[in-house]
């Protein structure tokens, strides 16, 4: 827990304690499982298998990688925001609002921060002046670092943000760290030069970057720029945690298992032949004895017949091994298996579909409502604060994530009329998204078409 501003030490360290330490490695671990590179997020694991099965002995790849993490992240990314997301604010600065979304790609910051909210259990969104105004932006959570009262975990302070910069001069490389100091209505700059792993001297970062060393703000926003985003966590923890932690050991089983039954599969695709020494051929060329475009393993000399040798693989037992990790995935991650794709029927209705869903999308409510939804509403008030019009309430609408079944909402709807409980007028104001004076309308040509058709059956 940091609980002071003054991240850089006189030895010219960062003051970091051993939790967030901690932390930020856990973070390049989780960097690694989204990105698929095993071979480091499971370096241990992976020179177990290579030490098993060499490269060298064997034409099957070593590590079959299997990215389970990418496709979870990527699902409920995509069920967050198919629907888009609309934030509405009051109706004389809608407009206002709508263009600074526009110029900031807001839905696409927003998939930024969801996947770092999946990845590392924590996303950061951050409002600043820009050169065209307001901007929105993400920011790795492996360059926060939030300040605590002491002894409080409940009690931010602020948050301190540690960018790397760098400038090539007569052709040599210099690393730079811009530190930002977030307090309530100022942000205060810093900038060091760091070499070999140390902040050797601090800059004049108004000179060298052209940005103010204090921004004093608090006349038009008194609270923060920074607003994180954070996975479901405990009373006792500040920060979120990863979609990962949780299926870290099946996805590695499941690697594991393809793995090794990938080199076995490989080993007998081309397999070996046993009989006995009659079998053998005189070779010329080799000037030796051998069974001819075949690997022969000779057995006695008592004229056996010839044979493959073929792997006792237990393919059942394979495969419900597969199963029953792939069960206990879906089950901890909460992702059916048509997530990905798979057991999806054509006449699968709507509400059969929110039904399977149903723990997936109950997932995404708790992230909203743990965290989403009040950051995106702080955000828009910050945002409209900056830009000189400010705003006191902000609505946000995430839309459906699975999309009604127009056909099933039709029959519902025909049943409720046949049955008395609902009328065609209001029927046609519902599916057609329209005012029941349109609707009105729209009956009386319905009616008039019917009745033009049962005067011509009648002549």
């Amino acid at each position: 827990m940091i609980t002071d501003f003054n991240i850089v030490q006189q030895n010219k360290k960062l003051n970091l304690d051993n939790a967030t330490v901690a932390r930020l490695l856990n973070y390049d671990v989780f960097r690694d499982m989204y990105d698929g590179n095993f071979k480091t997020a499971f370096a241990k694991t992976y020179a177990k298998i290579c030490a098993k099965y060499p490269l060298d002995t064997t034409t099957a790849q070593t590590f079959v990688e299997l990215n389970l993490f990418f496709a979870m992240t990527d699902f409920y990314k995509n069920l967050l925001t198919n629907q888009g997301l609309y934030l509405n604010v009051n109706g004389s600065f809608q407009t206002i609002w709508d263009k600074i979304e526009k110029q900031n790609n807001f839905l696409s910051v927003l998939k930024e921060v969801y996947v770092d909210v999946s990845r590392f259990g924590n996303g950061l969104f951050k409002v600043c002046f820009g050169e065209y105004g307001v901007e929105i932006t993400s920011v790795s959570p492996a360059s926060w670092f939030p300040v605590f009262k002491k002894g409080n975990i409940n009690h931010v302070l602020g948050h301190i943000l540690i960018n790397t910069l760098c400038d090539f001069v007569n052709g040599k490389q210099y690393n730079f760290k811009l530190i930002e100091k977030h307090r309530k209505g100022s942000v205060e700059n810093e900038l060091w030069l760091f070499r070999n792993g140390n902040y050797t001297e601090k800059l004049d970062v108004e000179k060298e970057l052209e940005i103010p060393a204090f921004d004093d703000f608090s006349d038009v926003w008194d609270n923060f720029l920074i607003f994180p985003v954070k996975n479901t966590s405990e009373s006792d923890e500040y920060f979120g945690q990863s979609d990962y932690v949780r299926c870290k050991s099946l996805v590695e089983e499941l690697m594991l298992t393809v793995s090794q039954n990938s080199k076995i599969l490989n080993r007998h695709a081309n397999p070996k032949m046993t009989g006995s020494n009659e079998n053998l051929e005189f070779n010329p060329v080799t000037g030796k004895t051998e069974f001819p475009n075949r690997d022969f393993v000779p057995v006695g000399r008592d004229g056996i017949k010839a044979e493959y040798i073929t792997a006792d693989l237990q393919e059942n037992a394979v495969h419900q091994h597969i199963e029953t990790l792939m069960k206990f995935f879906h089950i901890m991650t909460k992702t059916p298996p048509q997530a990905y794709g798979m057991d999806i029927t054509n006449n699968m209705s709507g509400e059969s579909l929110r039904k399977i869903f149903m723990s997936s999308l109950t997932k995404i409510d708790d992230i909203k409502q743990v965290s989403f939804n009040s950051a995106l509403e702080n955000l828009v008030k910050c945002a409209m604060a900056l830009n000189h019009t400010p705003v006191e309430e902000v609505k946000v609408d995430w839309g459906n994530p699975i999309p009604e079944d127009k056909s099933e909402i039709i029959e519902n709807s025909v049943k409720r009329i046949n049955s008395g409980t609902m009328s065609k007028q209001t029927a046609i104001s519902e599916l057609d998204n329209v005012s029941p004076f349109d609707a009105k309308i729209e009956l009386q040509k319905i009616e008039n078409e019917k009745n033009n058709l049962d005067s011509v059956a009648e002549n």
